[in-house]
């Protein structure tokens, strides 16, 4: 329980779809989920005429989600972050939802806004859950290691902020963090392996993944089978497809690691054809996915 968090989720309009307003105690910072259709409705609130940093989401069906990662002062005519994020309703860039950073004390300068859009975007960036749509690396502003100590404090409370509001933006699709516990750590750190003769291509197809709280995650270096059966969804097609015009699959080798959230998309996407994942993915000692539930079931 020691890093057991209370967060504070006010639903301004009664709805877990219209606005959200985060607080965690102990923390100054002060997060708004806005959906861009009710922006106009926040005009009047006073927090959202100050500096802070803002999110831009936009749900792509088929590729990554996209985001959109800026920085607004407090203009000379008062105005402040809700007002540049509205700006963006001029954009090509279509967002759904806007997410605002700032204080509860109207506490940041333009130098910690600098830094703190330069780390949020590098984060965004290397965890690689979104498409990040930022054109040139933010400058990073000029800190002094003091505040910059200040600063990181208010980043790390903020990943969880974005994830409680329902973007994991900052969580990787693997967490190297051990646990203290061997046994926990074992079931954790598990890796399945699944090795199977493609008819199509008559190659040997032999892929690794990981088991997570969010589904299955294909490890990179998988092999893939590059050619389609008529048995696919659609869905994986087009998503193969992708993955091989952006260079995430090369020679029928899977560049990054892929999120499903079954083990039979995870074959699927793998084995180019209508797969049971449940049997095909083992363990190193043998046992399928499906064994293994079936233990997990009677213990």
């Amino acid at each position: 329980m020691n890093n057991a968090k209370n967060f504070n989720l006010f639903l301004m309009d009664g709805k877990v779809t219209g606005r959200i307003k985060c607080t965690l105690s102990n923390w100054t910072g002060l997060a708004y989920k806005i959906p861009s259709a009710y922006l106009d409705k926040c005009k009047d609130r006073s927090d959202l005429k100050q500096s802070g940093v803002y999110f831009l989401f936009s749900n792509n069906e088929m590729e990554k989600n996209e985001v959109y990662i800026g920085q607004a002062g407090i203009r000379k005519n008062g105005e402040g972050i809700l007002f540049r994020v509205k700006e963006h309703l001029k954009d090509d860039f279509y967002f759904s939802d806007a997410v605002m950073l700032t204080t509860q004390n109207n506490s940041f300068g333009p130098t910690e806004i600098s830094y703190l859009e330069n780390k949020f975007t590098n984060m965004a960036i290397d965890t690689d859950r979104y498409t990040v749509r930022n054109g040139n690396d933010p400058n990073p502003g000029n800190v002094t290691e003091e505040k910059e100590s200040e600063l990181l404090d208010f980043v790390e409370y903020s990943k969880m902020v974005l994830g409680v509001l329902g973007y994991k933006l900052f969580v990787p699709l693997l967490d190297d963090e051990g646990k203290s516990d061997a046994k926990d750590k074992s079931e954790k750190d598990e890796i399945f392996y699944l090795s199977s003769k493609s008819r199509k291509s008559n190659n040997l197809i032999e892929g690794k993944c990981k088991r997570t709280s969010e589904g299955f995650v294909v490890l990179a270096g998988s092999q893939i089978e590059e050619i389609d059966s008529d048995s696919l969804p659609v869905s994986l097609k087009e998503l193969r497809n992708i993955a091989k015009e952006k260079g995430d699959i090369i020679n029928g080798i899977l560049q990054k690691n892929y999120l499903f959230n079954s083990p039979s998309y995870a074959s699927m996407f793998i084995m180019g054809m209508s797969r049971n994942g449940r049997t095909d993915w083992k363990n190193n000692i043998g046992l399928t996915f499906k064994e293994l539930l079936e233990k997990e079931a009677q213990n």
